[in-house]
C-alpha cells in the first residue's frame, strides 16, 4: 500500500499542504521542518508518484546532464555539485557520458531530449556543426558547465581560464623563467584552447614571444604528461618549468620527471590546474589553479532552474573566479597569495 501525504501529514504534525509543497522541493521551507518531513517520509517508505506529478505540472523535475569524460575526477566534483543542487530543489538528474566524441554528445542529447527532461546541462565540445545545430534546436532550456560552443557562449558558466593561465605563466617569466614548457590539451574543447591562449599572451604581455616548439598537443591524460616530458627530454628540449593543461597531465609529468632524475622544483618547476583532490598529496604536493568545480555545478543548476521557471528569461555568460595555489612544486609564491588552498 502506498504511504500518502496525509500520513506523512499525521506523523508530522504538518498540514498536507506543507507536507506537499517539502517533497516538491519548495525551499522556502525551514530547513528543520523540511527534515523532520523527509526523515518521516523515509521512514514510512514513501514513494513519490512522479507520474502523476508530471502531468499536473507538465514537468518530469528530472534535469539531463551530459558529462565529458568519466575518468576525470574533474567532472565527479562538479557532478556532486549538480546532483546535490538539484535534490536541494526536488530534481532528480539523468546522467550520460560522451568520452568527449561527438557522435556520443549527440546522441546523449537527442536521448534526453526523448526523455522529455526539463533542462539540460553539458560539458560540451568547442566547434562542430552538428553539435550546434542540435543544441539551437532543442526545445528545453540548456546551459554550459565550464566550457563553451562557438556561437553559444552566452549559456555558459566559466572559470576564467585564460585569465589564470597567463597569471601562472606571468608568475614564471617574473622569476626568471624563459623555457617554459606548455602541455595543451585536445582542440576540441574550449578550456583548453583558452588556457592556451592564455600561456601565448603571458609571453606578449612581457614583450616576448612564446616558443612554439615549447607547446605540446595532447589529449590531456595522465599518460600524455608523461610521454611528452620523455620526449621532450629524448630531444634534450630545454626547459626549467612545466605548466600543465590539467592535474591529470601534471601526475604524468612529474613521474616523468622523477624516473629521469630531475628534480621538482630545484631542477623544473611544475604547475597544474583544477586543483583535483588528490595533487595535494602527489610527491611533491603540486601547485595548481583552483578551479571552483562543486560551485560550477551548483551554479548550472540555479542558472538553468531560473530559465526553467522562465523561458524568455536573456541567456548570459557568466564566470567564476579561479586562483593560484603554490604548494611544493613550484619554488616561488607571489607576495600576495596565500599558499595553503589544501
Amino acid at each position: 500500500m502506498n504511504v500518502t501525504l496525509s500520513q506523512i501529514a499525521a506523523q508530522t504534525g504538518f498540514s498536507v499542504n506543507t507536507v506537499s509543497r517539502v517533497l516538491r522541493g519548495d525551499t522556502r521551507i525551514s530547513e528543520s521542518t523540511s527534515e523532520k518531513i523527509k526523515r518521516a517520509a523515509s521512514d514510512l517508505g514513501y514513494t513519490p508518484n512522479y507520474a502523476a506529478s508530471s502531468m499536473r505540472s507538465h514537468r518530469t523535475k528530472v534535469l539531463g546532464v551530459v558529462s565529458a569524460d568519466s575518468s576525470n575526477p574533474f567532472f565527479a566534483e562538479v557532478i556532486l555539485g549538480i546532483e546535490d543542487t538539484a535534490k536541494r530543489h526536488g530534481y532528480h538528474i539523468l546522467l550520460m557520458n560522451t568520452e568527449e566524441k561527438v557522435e556520443n554528445e549527440c546522441a546523449a542529447l537527442r536521448t534526453l531530449q526523448g526523455r522529455n527532461v526539463d533542462g539540460i546541462i553539458s560539458v560540451p565540445l568547442y566547434d562542430n556543426d552538428a553539435l550546434r545545430k542540435l543544441y539551437t534546436e532543442l526545445s528545453v532550456p540548456f546551459v554550459f558547465a565550464g566550457r563553451k560552443v562557438r556561437g553559444l557562449e552566452n549559456h555558459s558558466i566559466l572559470h576564467r581560464d585564460r585569465e589564470s593561465t597567463e597569471e601562472v605563466v606571468t608568475h614564471l617569466l617574473a622569476n626568471g623563467h624563459e623555457r617554459i614548457l606548455y602541455i595543451a590539451g585536445p582542440d576540441t574543447i574550449s578550456n583548453s584552447l583558452d588556457r592556451l591562449r592564455g600561456y601565448v599572451s603571458a609571453f606578449e604581455r612581457a614583450g616576448k614571444k612564446a616558443d612554439r616548439a615549447l607547446i605540446l598537443k595532447t589529449a590531456g591524460h595522465i599518460d600524455d604528461g608523461y610521454a611528452s616530458i620523455n620526449h621532450a627530454l629524448h630531444l634534450q628540449t630545454d626547459f626549467t618549468a612545466v605548466v600543465c593543461f590539467n592535474d591529470l597531465v601534471a601526475m604524468g609529468v612529474l613521474k616523468s620527471l622523477y624516473e629521469n632524475n630531475r628534480i621538482v622544483p630545484d631542477d623544473v618547476e611544475v604547475f597544474g590546474c583544477d586543483n583535483l583532490n588528490i595533487s595535494q598529496y602527489m610527491q611533491p604536493r603540486l601547485s595548481t589553479i583552483d578551479v571552483p568545480k562543486y560551485k560550477l555545478g551548483r551554479e548550472a543548476v540555479l542558472e538553468l532552474l531560473r530559465h526553467i521557471k522562465d523561458r524568455e528569461l536573456p541567456y548570459e555568460t557568466r564566470h567564476l573566479d579561479a586562483r593560484i595555489i603554490f604548494r611544493e612544486s613550484t619554488k616561488k609564491k607571489l607576495p600576495e597569495r596565500n599558499e595553503s588552498g589544501t
